[in-house]
């Protein structure tokens, strides 16, 4: 609805296309102001003491930031008129000696910057309106508004923008300012991006977070306005102690640890508790607090695409679907498969776009995300900005953190100590283990951090394993039949092996030693998106902690295990691995101790690190930290393992100097590219150097199986590019070099800068994509 007054003398001026609605000028305007009032409700002391300020210079920023679009040439081309090629926002600026009078010169820049870069780069602006030519293209830009379309501007301004502040609530925090009439003029519009050019020119540090929460404010409130998001969901309310007693089975007990977590009064903390001890729920507890001070977001961060996964059914599951989002690289994915049910595609893929708007509009209050999306933010890519003002004062769970490795988490520890810096970010984090190294990062990056511990008694009670060393491999025959009789005897056995060649060659053993396709299940990261999707809910139909039917079988996995899924089997055969590893490994069995002591193995070789653990050019210290863990559990070998012991085991294997010393040295290179990072960012500038840097670091190269590629091509044809999505499979960029040196790769599709490649390479639904030589898998996930 409409507030009063309302300025129907420019009804006729459109903000938006008559292709997409025709939304008239007012009527966005409103809008973004609407969605602006939320944003504060959300954070309204987002910057300390200058919020208020920061506040009343959006409020009149967001007013004035699209009266350029007032212009004739604009107006024609939103009724389907010819390209114009003027930048809105530039002219907008004419406007700001309406009110100018009764800013400050620090809140002038402030309303300046907030208005001019609502769409580009600072550079772009200077770029399209430079300073010193012959002909200024300020005074073209600036004939475009007449002098009677000028009057009903200012009248428009003088009527309502007081009234709005106060229909709006921001009366508190938006002072009211008389708007005087203006002259659109090309000197006064230069005065004013020079202004601006200034001010980021200068780079002052200490305008940098206030710059930066500027334009990621406006920018946000006007996407979501642009998406007709009809309001900013609120924060998640209520106690630790409330939610507690609605995720509590009946006649269960709160654990210790997660009291303690729910009890910190918003400050960061570690958790170190074993695996399937309720550390999820521990870590919801910590960011709800006593209730009187919500997080304005949560964000819930882990490694892998299946732990999110089944993450973010979880948590949907105690919160519902209107407060959880799912980001990561495939979102769109699983999201599409879990809509699609009983829908039309064309239906399901519209609620896909919504969802992935939502995420990119930062609505979602508690979202699922892997670290490296937040990174995203660090390295200065477009929307940074939006990305950091969204972290302002939330709450982020970093889940199992070691399972990154020392540049990884360097990066990690870097945005996490900026974000508790800048933009009091409280974080919390947790693992079965915390070996000191990694604790000493941690407290440097998060301040004199508390460390919460699970009670002797809890770890006493998750004694739930009997360690056994074998001799030879996983993969020799007298093992693979004692997997075969486990399972024909009623068990469900967890095969782990390093990398995806090598549980694709466990499976087919398998295979051949009898088990049937019902009884084999494989898992890694070579699957299309689509079957890895599938895959996924199967297995957790039948191996997950709550399922009562439990049919025998072997699931054969690689890493992706690891983390955060709720899986319970019998059993486990798993490769030699680091010992944070095996551990993770490990908590897929006997999940909750309800089974007694159950065995698990781990074979002695290989031990060089199969190319995946203690990567080296020198073969001789390649795999050191596997014969490094392998010789600290052999002193245990057929013992029980003591789940209080192991930081202990830990602080020894990462005392070893070799291992010390790569540790070290990894991390502490990362950590100096992070500073560097850090004093380099700067607002309303975003770096594409950068973005290179960024995908050269995260990304893998997608590419079709030749066996989908006339679907895959169907689905483009016919813009059905979400289902198409569920044809690639992830390769890694080495694993991609080497194919295309061997010629088995050739380009299906070419859209601007991306590409996708056809493997030609065997595919099929239970193996995967499947790669014929025998070099070390660089793909061992």
């Amino acid at each position: 609805m409409n507030p009063s007054p309302w300025p129907h003398w420019i009804d006729n001026l459109l903000a938006k296309s008559q292709r997409y609605g025709g939304e008239t000028l007012a009527a966005h305007t409103w809008a973004v102001l609407c969605r602006l009032a939320d944003l504060y409700r959300l954070r309204p002391q987002i910057a300390n003491s200058d919020s208020n300020r920061l506040w009343h210079c959006l409020y009149w920023a967001a007013f004035l930031h699209d009266f350029g679009k007032a212009a004739r040439g604009f107006q024609q081309r939103l009724r389907g008129g010819p390209t114009w090629p003027h930048r809105h926002e530039v002219l907008s600026l004419a406007f700001v000696d309406a009110i100018a009078h009764g800013l400050s010169e620090d809140e002038q820049r402030w309303v300046v910057a907030a208005i001019v870069s609502h769409h580009r780069d600072e550079a772009e602006i200077a770029q399209t309106y430079p300073l010193g030519v012959r002909n200024d293209p300020l005074i073209e830009l600036c004939r475009e508004v007449d002098d009677e379309t000028v009057r009903l501007l200012d009248e428009w301004l003088a009527t309502c923008a007081n009234p709005w502040r106060e229909a709006l609530g921001l009366a508190m925090v938006v002072e009211e300012i008389t708007p005087q009439s203006v002259t659109v003029d090309a000197k006064r519009v230069r005065y004013w991006l020079q202004v601006y050019h200034d001010w980021v020119a200068a780079n002052d540090p200490v305008a940098r977070v206030p710059g930066i929460l500027l334009r990621g404010l406006i920018t946000t409130a006007d996407h979501m306005a642009s998406a007709h998001l009809h309001r900013v969901p609120p924060p998640i309310t209520g106690s630790w102690s409330a939610l507690a007693k609605r995720l509590l089975p009946q006649g269960e007990q709160i654990y210790e640890h997660q009291r303690q977590s729910g009890e910190m009064k918003g400050q960061s903390a570690l958790l170190m508790a074993p695996t399937g001890s309720g550390k999820t729920e521990a870590a919801l507890y910590w960011a709800l607090g006593d209730g009187t001070a919500p997080p304005a977001r949560i964000f819930y961060t882990l490694p892998y695409q299946a732990s999110m996964n089944a993450m973010y059914d979880r948590l949907r599951q105690n919160f519902g679907d209107e407060l959880v989002g799912l980001q990561h690289g495939r979102a769109a994915q699983a999201l599409y498969a879990r809509f699609r049910e009983g829908e039309e595609w064309s239906a399901a893929a519209r609620r896909v776009q919504w969802e992935k708007n939502l995420n990119i509009l930062h609505a979602r209050p508690l979202k699922v995300l892997s670290p490296y999306q937040l990174l995203k933010a660090l390295f200065q890519l477009r929307g940074f900005e939006a990305m950091l003002t969204d972290y302002a004062q939330a709450a982020f769970v970093f889940d199992e953190i070691h399972a990154y490795e020392p540049e990884r988490l360097a990066l990690i520890t870097g945005l996490m100590r900026y974000l508790r810096e800048q933009f009091a970010a409280r974080f919390f984090v947790m693992s079965a283990t915390f070996p000191q190294l990694i604790r000493r990062r941690l407290t440097i990056a998060l301040g004199n951090v508390p460390l919460i511990r699970a009670s002797p008694e809890i770890f006493t009670r998750f004694r739930r394993h009997r360690l056994f060393l074998r001799e030879g491999e996983i993969t020799d025959p007298t093992t693979i039949t004692e997997i075969v009789d486990k399972v024909r005897a009623g068990r469900q056995v967890l095969v782990c092996a390093n990398t995806v060649a090598r549980a694709q060659a466990l499976r087919d053993q398998l295979a051949q030693a009898g088990l049937t396709d019902d009884q084999l299940l494989l898992i890694h990261s070579r699957f299309t998106h689509g079957d890895r999707t599938r895959l996924e809910q199967r297995i957790r139909s039948y191996c997950g902690s709550d399922v009562a039917e439990r049919p025998p079988l072997v699931l054969v996995a690689t890493q992706v295990v690891e983390v955060s899924l709720d899986i319970d089997l019998d059993t486990i055969y798993t490769d030699p691995a680091p010992l944070e590893a095996l551990l993770q490994r490990f908590g897929r069995v006997n999940r909750r101790g309800a089974k007694g002591i159950c065995p698990v193995y781990v074979f002695r070789q290989p031990n060089d690190g199969q190319g995946v653990y203690g990567r080296d050019r020198d073969p001789n210290r390649a795999g050191h930290i596997v014969r490094v863990t392998l010789a600290e559990l052999e002193p245990h070998n057929g013992e029980i393992i003591d789940e209080s012991a192991i930081n202990d085991w830990l602080d020894r294997i990462y005392a070893d100097p070799v291992l010390s010393q790569q540790w070290t040295e990894a991390y502490q290179r990362m950590a100096q590219q992070v500073e560097l990072i850090i004093n380099g960012l700067r607002p309303f500038q975003s770096d594409e150097q950068r973005e290179d840097e960024f995908e050269q670091m995260f990304d893998g190269v997608e590419v079709v199986p030749q066996c989908f590629e006339q679907a895959y091509v169907d689905c483009l044809v016919q813009e059905r590019l979400i289902e198409a999505n569920d044809y690639l499979v992830s390769i890694s960029k080495q694993r991609f070099a080497i194919l295309r040196s061997q010629g088995k790769l050739r380009p299906a599709e070419e859209a601007g800068k991306r590409r996708v490649w056809v493997a030609q390479l065997p595919y099929d639904e239970r193996n995967g994509l499947s790669f014929s030589d025998i070099v070390i898998d660089p793909d061992w996930s």
